[in-house]
């Protein structure tokens, strides 16, 4: 039976990471692997910029996979904004997408096994699993996870990104996490650093959230605690700024029972 080798893209770190891994590490996989990104729409100009920098540093093509509806649109049929409770955007988005690119692919190119190479570490493995839904995809993916197999954690991303020369992303200068620009995973910090990084974003985002709200009495906002409209007042920046900093005091602890992100 045939092999597939696909690498998921986020525009990460950790993901971007892998990929230079394998190149040094796993060359003959590397030959045959496909980089695919899964794109929303809705990344922050400094993730495309930050792939169009990985394609020249591994002198690899990346495919992007767009979904047949956009965010937009999506919204407008939903009516609620997605959440950690309603991730319809992650499997409207991502999720078929990769689904519909699968199958094509075993289609076209005849049926093998989709090796699919995902980029989480050896400290955060208590996130490993794929979501999948079809059949097809239940007999035919089979999940790898090199930076686990191979024990790399944060520190060994961050010399393997340093070392290729091609680092981190920059967004990460101002944001804790990569993905969507309103990703609901986001602090208030992320969403006041948006704010001032890209106003036209965080607007678009604040509009979104407006959209959710009209004719009902029930609350859709993006963060647990403020609307985005709220946040940009002067004295709840103040707040936000402030437990910031509190915050970066303490000592951080990991919570390895932590549901999946």
């Amino acid at each position: 039976m045939k092999e597939y080798h696909i690498l998921s893209l986020s525009g990460g770190k950790d993901s971007t990471a892998l990929a230079f891994f394998m190149k040094e590490n796993m060359p003959e996989i590397f030959e045959k692997l496909e980089l695919v990104f899964y794109d929303t729409g809705c990344d922050l100009p400094e993730t495309y910029d930050y792939l169009n920098k990985i394609e020249v540093f591994l002198d690899k093509k990346i495919t992007w996979l767009r979904p047949e509806k956009s965010f937009e649109h999506l919204l407008t049929i939903n009516r609620v904004l997605p959440s950690h409770f309603r991730r319809w955007c992650t499997v409207e988005l991502k999720v078929r997408p990769s689904q519909n690119f699968i199958e094509e692919k075993l289609k076209k190119e005849g049926k093998g096994i989709i090796n699919l190479y995902v980029g989480i570490r050896k400290d955060e493995e208590h996130r490993k699993g794929i979501l999948l839904i079809s059949d097809l995809e239940k007999e035919l993916v089979k999940p790898q996870y090199p930076l686990i197999d191979n024990c790399i954690c944060k520190n060994d991303v961050e010399k393997i990104l340093t070392e290729s020369g091609i680092n981190y992303p920059s967004y990460y200068n101002y944001r804790s996490r990569n993905g969507c620009y309103f990703c609901f995973y986001q602090n208030a910090m992320d969403w006041l650093n948006l704010y001032e990084n890209h106003p036209d974003l965080f607007k678009k985002a604040s509009n979104y959230e407006k959209f959710t709200r009209k004719g009902t009495t029930k609350i859709f906002r993006w963060n647990e605690k403020y609307y985005l409209e709220d946040m940009i007042k002067p004295e709840n920046i103040k707040k936000i700024k402030e437990g910031s900093k509190r915050n970066k005091k303490q000592p951080v602890t990991l919570n390895l029972f932590q549901g999946l992100t």
